[in-house]
C-alpha cells in the first residue's frame, strides 16, 4: 500500500511554551501542478478552459448544423481532445465537414455503404462534436443529435435523387430510407444523448 502525505493540509505544530502566540491560519491547499497554469497567476488551467469548453447556450440543434455545414468552425481544442482535425469538403448541396476517419458502417457491408461514405463522415463528425461536449462537462441537448441524424437523411437522399436513371434513384432511395432510419432508431434507443 502506498501512503501518500504530500496531500494532506500542513498545521502548524503545538508548542508547550508559554508566551504570546498568533492565531491559527487555516493553510490553504496548493493548486496541483497539473492544473496550474503556467501563463498567469492565480487562474487554474480547469477555470480558464471552462470558458472554451462550456457549449454555446441557446438552439444545440441550430449549433449541430452550423459545425457540419462549415458554418461554425470546430471548438478550439476539439483536434487536442478528439485526435484529428475534420476535413473541409465541397457537394453538390453544401459545403460539409467530416471525420477524415469515419465510415458508413453497416452491418456486414450490405447496401451502397462506399456511396453513403462521405455522408457518413459527416454524420460521425456530429457524434464526435457530442462526444467532445460531454467529454468537456457540457453536454449538447437531444437536439443536436437530432440535427445530426437529420442532415445524415438528407445528405443521403441528396445522393439518391442525384442518379441518373429511376431505377438507380429508387435504388438509392430505398436504401437512403433504411440506412436514416437505423440511425434515427438507435438515437431514440440512446435517448438522443451522447453515442
Amino acid at each position: 500500500m502506498i501512503i501518500r502525505n504530500d496531500r494532506a493540509p500542513l498545521l502548524r505544530p503545538l508548542t508547550s511554551r508559554p508566551g504570546p502566540s498568533a492565531p491559527p491560519q487555516p493553510a490553504t491547499p496548493e493548486t496541483p501542478s497539473h492544473l496550474r497554469d503556467s501563463f498567469t497567476t492565480g487562474a487554474p488551467t480547469v477555470q480558464r478552459t471552462a470558458k472554451i469548453a462550456a457549449a454555446p447556450a441557446g438552439d444545440h440543434g441550430k449549433l449541430m448544423r452550423d459545425y457540419l455545414t462549415g458554418a461554425r468552425p470546430p471548438p478550439a481544442d476539439f483536434a487536442k481532445v478528439m485526435g484529428y482535425t475534420p476535413n473541409t469538403v465541397q457537394t453538390r448541396h453544401g459545403t460539409r465537414m467530416q471525420d477524415p476517419f469515419g465510415s458508413a458502417s453497416a452491418p456486414g457491408k450490405i447496401g451502397p455503404d462506399k456511396e453513403f461514405d462521405p455522408a457518413a463522415k459527416t454524420h460521425d463528425y456530429g457524434y464526435d462534436l457530442l462526444r467532445y461536449y460531454e467529454r468537456k462537462g457540457t453536454p449538447l441537448g437531444p437536439e443536436a443529435r437530432k440535427a445530426a441524424d437529420a442532415l445524415f437523411r438528407e445528405d443521403l437522399f441528396h445522393y439518391a435523387n442525384d442518379q441518373k436513371g429511376l431505377a438507380d434513384r429508387w435504388k438509392y432511395r430505398s436504401w437512403a430510407q433504411i440506412y436514416a432510419t437505423a440511425v434515427e432508431l438507435n438515437s431514440l434507443r440512446q435517448g438522443y444523448g451522447p453515442p
